[in-house]
């Protein structure tokens, strides 16, 4: 505290200048009668009195200014915690992206969405990445987590063209974890996502993980698509459809990654 250094100067002052008076009586008033032995007494106690709060006051800003540094250290502690939990989100991400190259020999692209467009014909996003960096059509795309987002359907030379998975012409194969019954994903407007043509026996319960199946050249297996939300009837004799919840979310897209097969 600012004002810590005066307020302790004024009471050593105030002792001070009680204690020099206290000395100046005594020596000028060197005197054995009894009366001045009492007053000598008095002055003396008084003194040794008037010391011990000022060491107390003198306790106290001591300790509030140790507590002003821990306060401070915390601050720059917490701060340096902060980003080393930034870093091991990053290493993370990156571990995720290196273990589909592993897997399925493909290269991982980061990209900067530029636009997204939602028309009658297609819902789409537009990326800064394009022939020129390597990217081809077809290629999938996902997001910051690993979790699918879409695919690569028109390229220039530094742009691409992302088909998202909420558009009415999506279509992908994917994987019950579960069960390992496998299905189309696709998307529309009224039932939302579900998959068709799933045997009526498959044993799909809510809250099952979807992943891509792998049966495609343009995904890689395991690639998360969300989670089993209901199972309808069965439609026919043999199948039956299952929604599912995507786990991503397309309002927050900033930056998406490129699955480039390697060659």
């Amino acid at each position: 505290m600012a004002t810590s250094t005066p307020t302790i100067s004024r009471f050593k002052s105030l002792g001070n200048l009680f204690a020099a008076t206290a000395l100046s009586l005594l020596i000028v008033a060197n005197n054995s009668s009894p009366l001045i032995k009492q007053s000598r007494g008095l002055v003396i106690e008084a003194s040794a009195y008037l010391y011990v709060p000022i060491q107390w006051v003198e306790t106290i800003f001591s300790i509030e200014k140790d507590y002003r540094e821990l306060q401070q250290r915390h601050i720059k502690a917490q701060i340096e915690l902060n980003k080393s939990k930034t870093l091991a989100k990053e290493n993370l991400r990156l571990r995720n992206m290196l273990g589909f190259k592993g897997e399925k020999s493909f290269s991982v692209v980061p990209a900067n969405v530029l636009s997204d467009v939602g028309s009658h014909t297609m819902n789409s996003l537009t990326v800064d990445q394009g022939s020129e960096d390597g990217i081809q059509l077809l290629s999938g795309v996902v997001d910051a987590k690993a979790q699918l987002v879409g695919k690569i359907v028109a390229i220039s030379p530094h742009t691409s063209l992302v088909q998202l998975m909420n558009d009415k012409n999506f279509r992908v194969s994917v994987r019950e974890m579960r069960s390992r019954d496998v299905g189309i994903l696709s998307y529309n407007i009224k039932s939302g996502y579900v998959i068709q043509d799933v045997p009526k026996n498959a044993e799909v319960i809510a809250g099952d993980s979807v992943v891509t199946s792998g049966f495609s050249d343009i995904f890689p297996e395991h690639i998360f698509v969300g989670w089993v939300s209901d199972i309808s009837p069965v439609i026919e004799d043999y199948v039956k459809s299952v929604r599912v919840d995507l786990a991503t979310d397309f309002n927050r897209l900033e930056e998406i990654f490129i699955l480039k097969q390697d060659d």
